[in-house]
């Protein structure tokens, strides 16, 4: 019996076509990564959205109870420390969140901070101020504490149009200090006035330059001009910044959980504050544009392009304007 053997070469890859092949999986994959990059957005967007439309629901519930929307913060004559009080919209609104447990160990009776020693939070309010509630947090953003003490919040009701230089108090909006606004006070209709929108949280690095060069610190600091009873964008362009925003969702100061529409969202210019005033815009990691919340409880995503003067109208309770599409 003869046998034969074959002289045929084996068949495999060579270095060039393993090269080949290595380079087109690359391909393939930084094609792909966009993709599922913009699918994990897509799903945060959608997740951010459904947070604020359930703070909408809350705010309707409040209104429903008490016949108003409760106040940016109240100073409480009858209190102790009663200009200290400076509860959060978003604290009181804790019940209609599936937040009773919290609610309860609030002690919305007394004020936030006691100032008989300087200003530091009550001891009672310590333990439940630091607690981080999922529900006030976008998930585009990092999330993260920003203050040893605090949680923070992504979502802020709106003051008004911020065009009266950014003063607190009295303001064309739903919220202010001491406001009782009422749904029938929202003569410019429902469905045309902001309630709130988002924020992007600071660094909660040391204080830095509020003319840095970088958008994305623009957007995470603001300046500090403490003793301005009213803004301007030259004195707020020139001044020191602060790396805190919205890093207290309990405290209802302009820095932590008010915003307004003297700048649109996501402005190239730095949000500013003194203690008397403030000017910040909503600001969102969401490409081009923020989310927010109209007084009807509907969401709308606005977009960097939005014409600030339609902004600013959609800002203000009861300014009488024509809004132009948005």
């Amino acid at each position: 019996m003869r046998y034969t053997t074959s002289t045929r070469p084996r068949s495999g890859f060579t270095l060039i076509e393993l090269l080949v092949v290595i380079a087109i999986i690359a391909i393939l994959i930084g094609l792909l990564l966009p993709a599922v990059q913009k699918v994990r957005e897509a799903a945060a967007r959608m997740k951010c959205q459904n947070n604020i439309k359930q703070l909408g629901l809350a705010l309707h519930m409040h209104h429903q109870d008490y016949e108003r929307f409760p106040s940016a913060y109240q100073n409480r004559t009858d209190l102790p420390s009663g200009n200290f009080y400076r509860w959060s919209v978003l604290a009181m609104l804790t019940p209609y969140l599936e937040q009773t447990n919290l609610y309860r160990q609030l002690d919305l009776n007394s004020s936030l901070y006691d100032n008989s020693s300087g200003v530091v939070v009550r001891p009672q309010h310590v333990q439940w101020v630091s607690q981080t509630v999922p529900l006030f947090l976008c998930p585009s953003d990092r999330g993260q504490p920003i203050q040893t003490g605090w949680a923070p919040s992504n979502y802020v009701v709106c003051s008004g149009s911020g065009l009266n230089g950014g003063v607190n108090t009295n303001t064309d909006g739903l919220f202010f200090i001491d406001s009782r606004v009422r749904m029938t006070d929202i003569t410019d209709g429902t469905s045309n006035t902001a309630a709130m929108a988002e924020q992007i949280l600071g660094a909660g690095t040391p204080a830095a330059p509020a003319t840095v060069a970088r958008p994305f610190e623009i957007r995470e600091i603001y300046a500090w001009v403490p003793t301005a009873p009213t803004l301007d964008l030259t004195t707020c362009n020139s001044a020191s910044g602060q790396a805190d925003r919205g890093s207290r969702w309990a405290d209802g100061a302009s820095t932590s959980t008010l915003y307004n529409h003297f700048l649109t969202p996501n402005s190239t210019n730095s949000d500013c504050f003194s203690r008397f005033a403030g000017w910040k815009a909503a600001r969102s990691r969401h490409t081009g544009g923020a989310n927010v919340l109209l007084a009807d409880g509907s969401v709308r995503f606005v977009t960097n392009s939005i014409s600030s003067v339609t902004w600013a109208a959609l800002g203000s309770r009861a300014g009488g304007e024509v809004l132009q599409d948005f």
